[in-house]
């Protein structure tokens, strides 16, 4: 049996037997799991793995080829592409290349969380952003991040119809706060600093490792990728993951920005996430998981017929076709009283559907 040059065994792919897995492996399957916000017990779910299997993982020891490739397709990552980084030297990038953060935020370097209250963090400790119009700069520059932002849209954002005569010097004093309680690049010229000034406009440049939503999306696009290569069970875990990292609204503790339409395009585009993980967990047998998800969407969006839809798929597979009918009954009511108009289309497949079932 072939070993390593730490003693480690290894085995040769395909064998059946075992893969080299060792320390730095192991720390990367670690921090990629807390990075999307995931248990030992949940990432062995999400998997289908042994718990076990999973503390072996994390602790260097090497599981079957055919647990690790499982572990990897839940947490998003490219096992053979990982493994080559880690020969180089290069191990660290968490699900879809973003680098790991603690439930308290970054092992190093900076982490930045704007779905939900807006939060940074700077080597593991978290930064105070200062009074409620600088939070509102970074929390508008983080809803659109790599988005030119122009000075007269922080404006308005902060001040409405009435703005001070120093608006424009308050703008780039609270811009040139931020740089410095971030501790990251600043780039007058629309350089690579993480906040460029582009003229008279502004623009968050980081990458999935240190803004949330961007870690977000990475983890939405790999999802849709596997989900259409087939591998719908792997697509549910990849959707969970990334809608673990929402923790309400986006900038929730940012008054100024509340139905701002930057946000709100945002929280339409998270609703349309959670119709899609339905969808696919519809033919991955997922109800049980997504219900929690169309529950809470369906309080939010009572009136949005999509969302109901799937939510009376999802309870009439899990054994409550009665809910599903009674659900679709207060729907058609709504509809009828507010808006005048009937059930549309998908949700009347999905009532038909569910008599059916």
């Amino acid at each position: 049996m072939p070993q390593d040059r730490n003693g480690v065994r290894r085995s040769w792919p395909g064998d059946g037997l075992t893969r080299p897995v060792g320390t730095d492996l192991g720390v990367l399957i670690a921090d990629s799991r807390r990075a999307a916000g995931l248990t030992q017990r949940e990432l062995a779910d999400l998997a289908g793995v042994p718990l076990g299997t999973v503390r072996d993982v994390e602790q260097g020891r090497s599981p079957r080829s055919r647990s690790l490739g499982r572990l990897a397709r839940a947490l998003g990552l490219d096992i053979a592409r990982t493994q080559s980084a880690q020969a180089m030297g290069q191990v660290g990038a968490g699900p879809a290349g973003h680098r790991a953060m603690g439930p308290a935020g970054r092992h190093g370097g900076l982490w930045l969380r704007v779905l939900g209250p807006l939060e940074a963090w700077r080597d593991g400790r978290r930064v105070d952003l200062g009074p409620p119009r600088q939070r509102a700069v970074l929390g508008l520059l983080a809803v659109s991040p790599g988005e030119i932002v122009q000075r007269e849209t922080v404006i308005d954002a902060l001040w409405g119809e009435d703005p001070p005569a120093t608006a424009v010097s308050l703008v780039q004093a609270y811009a040139s706060r931020l740089r410095r309680v971030l501790g990251t690049g600043w780039s007058p010229r629309g350089g690579d600093g993480l906040l460029a000034a582009v003229g008279t406009a502004y623009r968050l440049q980081c990458a999935a490792g240190e803004l949330d939503l961007l870690a977000f999306w990475q983890l939405v696009e790999r999802a849709r990728a596997v989900g259409l290569a087939g591998d719908t069970t792997a697509a549910c875990g990849l959707y969970e993951s990334a809608l673990r990292l929402w923790r309400g609204d986006p900038a929730a503790d940012v008054g100024l920005l509340r139905g701002h339409l930057a946000v709100a395009d945002l929280t339409r585009r998270h609703a349309a996430v959670v119709i899609e993980y339905a969808e696919v967990a519809s033919v991955a047998d997922w109800h049980e998981r997504v219900l929690p998800r169309l529950e809470a969407l369906a309080r939010a969006e009572p009136l949005n017929e999509r969302v109901h839809a799937q939510l009376m798929i999802a309870l009439a597979s899990t054994g409550r076709k009665a809910t599903a009918l009674r659900l679709h009954e207060d729907l058609r009511r709504r509809l009828d009283e507010q808006l005048g108009v009937r059930p549309g289309p998908e949700l009347s497949e999905a009532h038909l559907r569910v008599l059916r079932q």
